[in-house]
């Protein structure tokens, strides 16, 4: 069974996460994705965790993939790019805006290669406006977007999200905006330029802050785990751990209630509705913490779950990896270091019912396959090929 994007054809010139992640979206997909990276690997091959020399990093992003190196430097590099573009329908880069430009490599000089290529293009703030020469990691596209501001506790400074939220989101954004181009292109024939960036990408999750901040001046304040909105929504602790319950409407209220042995909270005034509990926050958090913290997490949660209340176990990731609801649905599964080693990995996230996503190629060395892709994809004879490996093309 082939995935949904089998016979797509995609060009990766990235690195780091966002673009990288969209790449390997599209290839889980079912899409042929080769990695173009430097002599010696791109970046991301560098960060750490290792295995045996490998980074984890890398390896989870670049499964799937095949990989090939140029240096981009080098004069005959044009012309390995010129039918790298010419064999692509999807071109993924993330260079800062202006450096395709400056490698002769324009969408307009890309369109003239291939009308029908899509030019998907991750930066830090975009490819026009006042800031877009800045670089940007994930970081700077949190602090600017505001996620970094509304992430913490009250009392502390503004906080990073645990994992690179900005960078993920664009990789997602992009992957979207591809398949909306490839859509389009199926009625016009043509190409066009995919444009995401970390910044508008992290500004896109602000939903109702930004009106609620134009007509009524309010900044969301630093929450901590609570709920913006509603009461309970919080991380309490139990004996013997952490668990997150959300009663955050007025029928889970009531069956909290009565999971606590609590029915006369029903009748106090200042928990008559969700506004009212959510103005009362500290008091109901501070009932809700008392009751869990004389209980197991296993007992919390069973009781929590056989009334229908949202709740679930605050989990390390040696937790998440052996658990077997994650390992059936293949959310978790195993792909191969080029060392042989087997290694966990996320798995494909969206499941779709006749053309699966799947993983078909263990994650590759850098370069590793070069011969087969300038000979056999690109076209270069033994001799070209030879020449550009002597002269250090790739």
């Amino acid at each position: 069974m082939t995935g949904a994007l089998h016979g797509i054809k995609v060009v990766e010139l990235a690195r780091f996460i966002a673009g990288p992640y969209c790449g390997l979206l599209l290839a889980d997909m079912g899409a042929e994705v080769i990695k173009v990276e430097r002599p010696g690997g791109e970046d991301s091959r560098k960060f750490a965790p290792f295995h045996n020399g490998e980074s984890l990093y890398a390896a989870a992003l670049n499964r799937n993939k095949r990989s090939i190196t140029l240096n981009y430097r080098h004069p005959m590099a044009r012309n390995v790019l010129t039918r790298l573009f010419q064999w692509a329908d999807i071109i993924i880069e993330n260079f800062r805006p202006g450096t395709m430009e400056s490698m002769g490599f324009g969408f307009d000089k890309i369109q003239e290669i291939n009308p029908k290529a899509i030019l998907v293009r991750c930066s830090g703030f975009g490819q026009t406006g006042p800031l877009n020469h800045r670089p940007g990691f994930d970081a700077i596209g949190q602090a600017m977007g505001g996620v970094m501001w509304m992430t913490g506790r009250a009392e502390d400074p503004p906080l990073m999200a645990g994992v690179f939220v900005a960078d993920y989101a664009t990789g997602m954004h992009a992957a979207v905006g591809a398949l909306a181009a490839l859509h389009n292109r199926e009625k016009t024939g043509r190409g066009q330029v995919v444009d995401v960036s970390l910044l508008e990408s992290v500004v896109s999750m602000l939903v109702s802050a930004i009106p609620d901040n134009a007509l009524h001046g309010n900044e969301p304040p630093r929450m901590g785990n609570r709920d913006r909105y509603a009461a309970p929504s919080n991380a309490y602790r139990t004996k013997d751990g952490w668990v997150f319950i959300a009663a955050s409407n007025d029928g889970l209220w009531e069956r909290l209630c009565g999971v606590m042995g609590r029915p006369d909270l029903l009748e106090r005034d200042e928990f008559k509705t969700v506004s009212l509990r959510y103005a009362n926050v500290e008091e109901v958090d501070r009932i809700v913490g008392e009751w869990a913290a004389g209980l197991t997490e296993e007992h919390v949660l069973r009781l929590l779950d056989e009334a229908g209340i949202p709740c679930a176990p605050i989990r390390n990731i040696r937790q998440i990896l052996n658990d077997p609801h994650l390992w059936e649905r293949g959310q978790i599964t195993e792909t191969t270091l080029p060392d042989g080693t087997k290694i966990p990995v996320s798995g494909v996230t969206i499941k779709l019912s006749e053309t699966p996503g799947s993983l078909r190629y263990p994650v590759p060395a850098a370069g590793q396959h070069n011969e087969e892709v300038y000979r056999h994809i690109l076209g270069f004879s033994e001799a070209e090929w030879l020449e550009l490996k002597g002269k250090g093309v790739c």
